[in-house]
């Protein structure tokens, strides 16, 4: 699978956690500008946890994925490329 639909999926995948997080009205193209821990001060730790849980990603680069909501996707795309178990629940699927 290559870099652009890897980060189609996460992007997919990560607005929908943001949804389901925070019960916003913004549009997608608005949300991928936040920053959760600036304008959720209260609950935003879940939704990083979330998105690590559903790419299983370890909880050790939960810092690295911190950010902008686009940021997160972009480094939630790369991890999932270079951590060995990340990746192989997915491509198992698209079988």
């Amino acid at each position: 699978m290559d870099t652009i639909e890897k980060e189609r999926i996460v992007k997919k995948n990560v607005l929908e956690i943001f949804k389901e997080n925070f019960n916003v009205a913004q549009t997608d193209d608005e949300i991928l500008d936040i920053k959760p821990e600036k304008e959720f001060s209260s609950n935003y730790m879940g939704y990083y946890e979330s998105i690590l849980d559903i790419f299983l990603i370890e909880d050790n680069h939960i810092d690295t994925i911190t950010g902008t909501v686009k940021d997160t996707i972009k480094k939630v795309a790369e991890l999932w490329s270079i951590i060995p178990n990340s990746s192989a629940t997915w491509e198992w699927q698209m079988q």
